[in-house]
């Protein structure tokens, strides 16, 4: 969708100074031509030009009218070059592109053409040499004008600088700003913007707890929570026009790439197994973490059956190095986000808007998804730490649900935009997209200070299980770290997929379903469609990151049927699974189904 262009105040700075030279432009004819009461002929800028060897024309009424429409374009050209700018960076061109360059060509001539065309038709009489004198007059006057331009410039730009460091000669001063640079605030003002909960959400409902607000207040009619419905608020809510005040950080961002992504990202040649081999020697090798080679296979080949995964497990078990590792071994960006106990809805990972101050609060984790916007190709990872701390189906329901969308309806709601608000270039319709290069990872230990996730969550995630330490083991030779781009992982899954032998053949499921339907008979305990669409991506990258097919369906039914089986206590249990163990070893042969077969063990022990 199409952003209506519009000018920033440096815009209009600049179409200013445009004007301010079509004036001196002006100005600087009559000195030249000196042929009248207006100003003597002995003025300065006449001195200069006769020092510079300029023709003396006497210019006339038809001379004034041509430099007349000269500066009259010269203003119109700047606005129509801005504008230009404008509708490219707002709707994501590229400012360099080669229709954008025709464009300004065009404008230009046109502007040239229009200027000197219109002044040499209205000539009266019209002959040659006043032709060429005209066209003399112009250019000599638009030589001397850019000289006494550039001098004012510096005069008047040296005065200004003096006198705006002297007003602010106690204050910072800053040249250049980054993207993550944060608006400086009140210190007194931050602490009752903190205590303020107001914000936006996909609906327009009310998010979090209002402190020092009337309960009663209800959301206003474009979906802003204000603390009362009056005409004067809501009119100050409509009355928001500037983007860089409301989300200085996101505009930030947008400078900083122009307005256009980075469409690609350096990569090297590897193929899946190649990735988990050189990824678990560089860990035990620079970090001295050992993984068995099957984790790491589900670890990596996980992510191409959903972009959600939970590490879970025992504290100390290295849940979470593993991604922060791999994002710094292919090269990737990662943040890491410390889960807070109180975290109820998503404005606590995207944020909210504060009323107060009329400024959108926006978090590390909105700045992070924001530009992984402009950088398609690069990969990027969001690590939940200590997730399930507070209720993971709370704060991350909505991306749980968007993330079983297509991937092209992967938006997520950050506010409700005021009308004719013209929002960040990424942020369209107050929406921001989840690409196809983002993944999310969360950490979840099993103690008694965190909640239980939910089943739903489970399934649409895939979970590894950290028990245990793994035995240290040797690595002679050094890894080099690689780079490896979003587009090169995702062909590396195709190509995967592709693989006829890798694939899932009705004899396997049918060999699996002997299992699976066991387990729905005794225990009432079966996945659906979700679950069966992820064992058809996950088995065959599983292989071609070097592993079996065996060990593939052992992880998806230890994990996404007997976890499930956790807690339950009937009498009947027990034996069941005893006759379980049995199905097993019949069906695929003892020690074929190991983390199956441990998990069941357990649960045995535990009854």
């Amino acid at each position: 969708m199409k952003t209506r262009p519009y000018f920033t105040r440096k815009n209009l700075i600049a179409i200013a100074l445009a004007i301010f030279f079509a004036f001196i432009l002006l100005f600087t004819g009559l000195c030249i031509d000196g042929n009248h009461s207006i100003v003597s002929k002995k003025n300065p800028i006449n001195m200069i030009a006769l020092a510079l060897n300029f023709k003396v024309i006497e210019a006339g009424v038809g001379g004034f009218l041509c430099l007349i429409l000269v500066g009259i374009y010269v203003a119109v050209f700047a606005c129509s070059i801005i504008y230009e700018v404008r509708y490219a960076i707002t709707n994501n061109k590229k400012l360099t592109s080669a229709k954008m360059i025709i464009t300004y060509v065009i404008t230009f001539i046109s502007c040239v053409l229009l200027s000197l065309g219109l002044g040499l038709v209205i000539q009266s009489p019209l002959t040659k040499e006043d032709l060429i004198n005209n066209l003399l007059f112009v250019g000599q006057s638009v030589i001397l004008a850019l000289i006494i331009y550039a001098i004012l410039f510096l005069f008047i730009g040296a005065i200004l600088l003096l006198v705006v460091n002297f007003l602010l000669v106690d204050k910072p001063f800053k040249f250049f700003k980054k993207a993550n640079d944060v608006p400086e605030f009140n210190e007194d003002e931050n602490d009752e913007n903190d205590n303020v909960k107001n914000s936006f959400d996909a609906d327009g409902n009310l998010t979090g707890n209002l402190t020092g607000v009337n309960s009663s207040s209800a959301p206003s009619a474009n979906g802003l929570n204000v603390a009362s419905s009056t005409n004067d608020e809501v009119q100050k809510v409509e009355s928001l026009d500037d983007r860089e005040k409301v989300f200085p950080t996101l505009s930030l961002i947008d400078n900083k790439y122009d307005g256009y992504a980075n469409e690609t990202f350096e990569s090297d040649d590897i193929t899946l197994e190649q990735l988990c081999n050189d990824f678990r020697n560089y860990l035990a090798h620079d970090e001295k973490l050992y993984f068995d080679i099957d984790t790491i296979r589900i670890f990596i080949s996980g992510f191409a059956a959903s972009h959600f995964m939970i590490l879970e497990g025992l504290s100390g078990t290295g849940k979470s190095s593993l991604p922060r590792y791999f994002a710094s071994f292919v090269s990737a960006n990662v943040l890491f986000l410390p889960v807070q106990a109180t975290w109820r809805d998503k404005t606590n990972i995207l944020g909210y808007f504060n009323d107060f101050s009329k400024i959108y609060s926006e978090t590390d984790f909105l700045t992070t998804l924001y530009e992984s916007n402009y950088n398609p190709d690069q990969i990027y990872f969001f690590v939940l730490d200590e997730m399930n701390i507070s209720r993971v189906e709370y704060y991350f329901a909505d991306f749980l649900s968007v993330l079983e969308f297509p991937e092209s309806e992967w938006k997520m709601r950050v506010m409700q935009l005021p009308y004719n608000f013209i929002p960040p270039a990424k942020l369209e319709n107050g929406n921001i997209s989840i690409l196809n290069n983002v993944y999310f990872v969360g950490t979840a230990n099993k103690d008694d200070s965190t909640f239980s996730i939910a089943d739903k969550v489970y399934d649409r995630a895939i979970t590894i299980d950290f028990e245990n330490r793994n035995a240290p083991f040797e690595v002679k030779e050094k890894t080099n770290k690689i780079h490896l781009s979003a587009s090169k992982l995702h062909s590396l899954y195709e190509n995967a997929l592709l693989v006829k032998e890798n694939q899932m053949s009705d004899e396997d499921y049918n060999k699996f379903e002997v299992i699976t339907n066991y387990i729905y008979d005794e225990f009432d305990v079966t996945f659906g469609n979700r679950i069966l669409t992820q064992i058809d991506t996950l088995v065959p990258t599983f292989i071609a990151c070097g592993g079996k097919k065996e060990d593939a369906l052992d992880f998806i039914l230890s994990r996404k049927l007997l976890a499930k089986l956790e807690g339950r206590f009937e009498e009947y249990v027990k034996n069941s699974l005893k006759r379980l163990l049995v199905l097993i070893e019949k069906t695929y042969g003892k020690n074929v189904f190991a983390r199956s077969e441990k998990e069941i063990n357990k649960l045995i022990r535990k009854l």
